[in-house]
């Protein structure tokens, strides 16, 4: 999964600059790439910034043993987690994520690059 969330970062850091400068294409257009693979860093290095304490990024809310039963949800709040289960992120990292994202549309994130 890294090798992928790496690889489709790669092609639209190279292709977007490309597109615009080279090739000549969308004129007058501004693009954003909103590299959420190093906010989703920042938020697993920084918890305590944006989850309450106790923060947790290294466990799920959600989890369920390889049968399928039984399922069970953390001792606390989800507010606390940066992943629902193995694969999701949880809603209050939804919810940090989309207020980054109108900082993206609003040209003041960090974690966005500018064309």
């Amino acid at each position: 999964m890294k090798q992928y969330t790496k690889l489709v970062n790669d092609i639209f850091n190279y292709r977007t600059p490309f597109e615009l400068k080279i090739a000549k294409r969308y004129p007058r257009a501004h693009i954003a790439i909103f590299d959420v693979n190093s906010f989703m860093a920042e938020l697993f290095h920084n918890p305590t910034a944006y989850f309450p304490s106790p923060a947790n990024v290294t466990g799920v809310y959600h989890s369920c043993h390889p049968s399928g039963n039984p399922c069970t949800d953390g001792p606390l709040p989800i507010d606390h987690f940066l992943w629902y289960d193995e694969l999701h992120p949880s809603t209050k990292a939804d919810e940090i994520i989309a207020r980054e994202f109108i900082k993206v549309v609003g040209g003041k994130s960090k974690w966005a690059t500018y064309w």
